[in-house]
């Protein structure tokens, strides 16, 4: 039996000399209320965590196909320039350009979203040390 399954017996309400419920049952009612919502809203968020979870997960891996046809596609057009050029130079010779010339493009564009990485840490860092400070002060 899971802890799911097991609920609490329902009680008799206790009345008070007037006829009414005392105030501890009340409290205990609001008790059990309270709890028994705050689970509820926890499964409701872990359903609901998991929902964005695996829409994220499909998300990544069209992602994912979607960069590999056009990693295919690079290829082939570098492929095709390389045969281009061998008609006006030695193949080998083609080759060599195309895979220097598309080594140099990837260095630089790696190279700028380093700096633009760095560049933003550094601006959250410094966002963070003027809140810091302001705080300090306070």
């Amino acid at each position: 039996m899971t802890m799911h399954e097991l609920r609490p017996l329902p009680r008799e309400p206790k009345l008070s000399v007037s006829g009414e419920r005392e105030v501890g049952a009340i409290v205990a009612d609001m008790w059990e209320n309270g709890e028994k919502l705050v689970r509820q809203e926890l499964a409701l968020g872990l359903a609901e965590l998991q929902l964005r979870t695996d829409k994220l997960k499909s998300s990544l891996l069209e992602g994912a196909i979607i960069g590999a046809i056009y990693n295919a596609g690079v290829l082939v057009l570098l492929a095709a320039i390389v045969l281009g050029l061998s008609e006006v130079m030695a193949p080998w010779l083609a080759a060599l350009l195309v895979g220097v010339a598309t080594f140099g493009a990837g260095y630089v564009l790696q190279q700028r979203a380093k700096q633009q990485a760095t560049e933003a840490v550094a601006e959250v860092n410094d966002s963070q040390t003027v809140e810091a400070m302001k705080e300090g002060i306070r």
